[in-house]
């Protein structure tokens, strides 16, 4: 009989194996991505440009969709592992949502086009995901802000959940400015709308500095 401490280890190496293709693909996937276009990025097109098979593609994703959805919710993780920490403002997640966006557009026009993908009809999977993603960020973003209350840096006459969901709104929005045309300043736009959000005495020192 084998022994089952071997049996295990030989089952994890290709487990692991598995993962870190997997892995591999997600993180070039962006690359693909920013030379094709949506329209042109499907399934084989990946494999082809980053040398691996379309059955193997098949195999660890499934559709392209859901390929995509993986590399925006691994980009997530990565963001806010490093930006949402327990010593982290709203103020510090607006500067370094700013410097992401500005710093990886590929991922950003990759979010705007999975979102129109969601809305239209038969294609619940994005739907949900996003659906589930702005709500987690909103309750995230909701913390922040009460935090922030608490500190005295946010106005306490706003509903939070509202302001939350402003401040996804203008990232957003902003974002897919920019990247049209470079003309919006992501940055300042977002830092203009925590000025707004601060107690009114705080917004006449802001502006002074």
């Amino acid at each position: 009989m084998t022994d089952p401490e071997k049996r295990g280890s030989s089952k994890r190496g290709p487990y692991a194996k598995g993962l870190a293709r997997r892995q591999q693909i997600i993180d070039e996937v962006l690359a693909v991505y920013d030379r094709l276009g949506y329209e042109g990025t499907s399934l084989r097109a990946i494999g082809e440009a980053i040398g691996v098979t379309h059955p193997v593609l098949k195999h660890h994703f499934g559709t392209r969709e859901q390929l995509f959805i993986e590399v925006l919710r691994e980009h997530d993780r990565r963001f806010l592992e490093t930006a949402y920490d327990g010593d982290a403002s709203f103020v510090d997640l607006i500067h370094q949502s700013a410097e992401h966006s500005m710093r990886v557009p590929g991922l950003m026009s990759l979010l705007n086009s999975m979102v129109a993908h969601a809305l239209e009809a038969g294609n619940e999977r994005s739907r949900a995901h996003f659906s589930e993603r702005y709500a987690d960020l909103r309750e995230q973003i909701t913390g922040l802000l009460a935090e922030g209350q608490e500190a005295g840096a946010v106005r306490t006459d706003i509903p939070l959940d509202q302001a939350a969901s402003l401040l996804l709104a203008a990232a957003d929005g902003l974002g897919t400015q920019w990247l049209l045309d470079g003309s919006a300043d992501i940055k300042s736009g977002l830092l203009l709308l925590q000025r707004l959000l601060a107690p009114p005495d705080q917004q006449v020192a802001q502006a002074d500095g």
